[in-house]
């Protein structure tokens, strides 16, 4: 089992987030009409908070 520290989890997670630039880039798509850059962003977005819950780390 591993422990982190919630430190720790606080660096992971800014690591792992993806970039504001992808998050720039898709509302402007999603300004045109085309929600799936968000959608993509919102996933991995998602997926970082699942891989290091804050709950779960503690």
């Amino acid at each position: 089992m591993i422990i982190y520290h919630n430190e720790d989890v606080d660096q992971l997670r800014r690591a792992a987030y993806p970039p504001l630039a992808d998050l720039a880039d898709a509302i402007y798509w999603q300004s045109r009409g085309q929600s799936g850059k968000m959608e993509e962003y919102n996933a991995a977005v998602e997926a970082v908070k699942t891989r290091y819950s804050k709950r779960a780390m503690l």
